[in-house]
């Protein structure tokens, strides 16, 4: 497995890499953290001199294929991607725009229903996959695009109408970040069941260490962490009884799990409501020794490790009770992992420039195949939803995370990306709004009752009837 020397993190606010007709690749706007982004500034540009080369070797007109994202770490990827392109014979300069997470959403729907999108973009999949395909905005890959090899898992969150509309490009694991020296000072390790858990919080408190440190400002990590919870509360045979319609999300299990939620309330940063204004704060009070604890993916370990390089970070699953409440059948009895699809590579439908619209089509294809999982898992260690791709050794934890999802997940999922979680859709236009109300999925739901949750302005029985109601889209009535 090839592996780059230099193991440091890239943080860049916003990268966007530019190919003129002439093959030369330019960047801008690459505003990042010292010696780091210079040096990735720099090895782009030194390969893309060569790239520039072999292009007019190739023709004198190369077809630039636009890729929009919210993934800045993906830049180097797609310089690759670009050189696999070309060294099948294919004369395709890439054109990769990361755009401001928090605004992504926003500018590529302006562009889209204005007529100006890109030829590829990041879809957020799920909901945010199945608005554009209602829209007719993006073009159904079913038929045009190999998808054998993506785990079926992960398909159906690009699905509409019985298509796919998008390439799965990452499995997202959730779990428990600590830091170990800390683990290590106050003679804890890792606990087996709930209690214990609770009981290491009691310790760590007592101590003068923050538990948890918890960011109340960013209401979708809320939601996941309750999420996570509840991939070791609930059985995979509740699970599928949701998914069928057999019971609800206010029956026992997942009370329970917002109940074990408000449990941890204690433990939290003292501040926790005002904190989240720059969503890093978490990874920054574990890097300084503030906090033992976080609720995390594995998607942030990057920006964990940026902080400290020698941080001593370990991961586990949330514990499971230690016994079981009635019925049994309903709980599990093992810890085990929350997951979900991040995104997936969706096509433009209306591409005006025929040689454009293959060009296109030839890099979603692409995006289907194991090479790009491993380029993918190469450059930004996480997990491709890509059968055969290795995860390569220099991310141990996320090969971690990677065994944690082959042996110890929850499925089917009943949180973000499940079924529950894409409510009926609204086709995307310049005057579209973000989905509420009566047709929250799931994820929206947990989002809007999180904050007084664990600010027991709602108690656990109260809160799941809020989240139940707002999705008798799915239960029809069902209460």
């Amino acid at each position: 497995m090839e592996t780059t020397e230099d193991d440091e993190w890239m943080s860049v606010d916003e990268v966007i890499v530019r190919h003129d007709k002439d093959g030369k690749m330019h960047l801008k706007n690459l505003f990042g953290r010292g010696k780091t982004a210079r040096s990735i500034a720099a090895a782009l540009l030194v390969s893309a001199g060569g790239l520039g080369a072999g292009a007019h070797a190739q023709a004198s007109s190369p077809v630039t294929v636009t890729v929009w994202s919210w993934r800045s770490q993906d830049a180097p990827m797609w310089q690759q991607i670009q050189q696999a392109l070309q060294a099948k014979g294919e004369n395709i300069h890439i054109d990769f725009t990361s755009k401001i997470a928090t605004q992504y959403d926003a500018v590529l729907q302006t562009a889209m229903t204005g007529g100006k999108g890109p030829d590829v973009f990041y879809g957020r999949a799920g909901v945010g996959t199945v608005n554009y395909a209602a829209a007719h905005l993006i073009a159904p890959l079913s038929g045009k695009v190999n998808l054998s090899q993506v785990a079926s898992s992960t398909l159906s969150s690009t699905q509409y109408q019985g298509k796919y509309y998008g390439v799965p490009f990452a499995t997202q694991t959730m779990a428990i970040f600590y830091n170990k020296a800390l683990f290590k000072q106050y003679h804890l390790s890792v606990p087996s069941t709930w209690a214990q858990l609770l009981k290491d919080c009691a310790t760590l408190k007592a101590n003068g260490v923050t538990p948890f440190y918890v960011m109340g400002i960013q209401q979708w990590l809320l939601a996941l962490s309750m999420e996570t919870i509840g991939a070791s509360t609930v059985s995979d045979t509740w699970a599928q009884t949701v998914v069928n319609r057999k019971a609800g999300y206010n029956s026992a299990p997942y009370i329970r799990t917002l109940a074990k939620y408000q449990q941890l309330v204690p433990y939290f940063e003292h501040n926790y409501s005002a904190i989240g204004s720059t969503g890093s704060e978490q990874e920054q009070a574990l890097r300084l020794g503030r906090t033992a604890m976080i609720f995390d993916g594995i998607f942030d370990v990057p920006t964990m490790m940026q902080y400290n390089p020698n941080l001593q970070l370990g991961e586990f699953l949330v514990p499971p009770d230690s016994s079981l409440p009635q019925p049994k059948a309903w709980y599990t009895p093992k810890a085990r992992v929350e997951w979900y699809v991040d995104g997936d590579i969706a096509l433009n439908a209306h591409i005006s420039n025929s040689a454009e619209a293959a060009a296109a089509l030839k890099v979603v294809q692409f995006s289907a195949t194991p090479a790009f999982g491993q380029l993918f898992s190469n450059i930004a260690g996480e997990i491709s939803p890509i059968e055969g791709v290795k995860i390569p050794s220099k991310y141990p934890l996320s090969i971690r995370a990677y065994n944690y999802f082959q042996h110890d997940r929850i499925d089917p999922i009943v949180g973000i990306r499940s079924p529950m979680d894409t409510p009926p859709p609204t086709p995307i236009t310049a005057k579209s709004k973000t989905v509420s109300g009566s047709n929250q999925g799931i994820f929206s739901a947990e989002m809007s009752i999180a904050d007084s949750l664990i600010n027991s302005k709602l108690t656990p029985q109260q809160a799941t009837s809020k989240i139940q109601s707002s999705l008798s889209w799915y239960f029809k009535g069902k209460s």
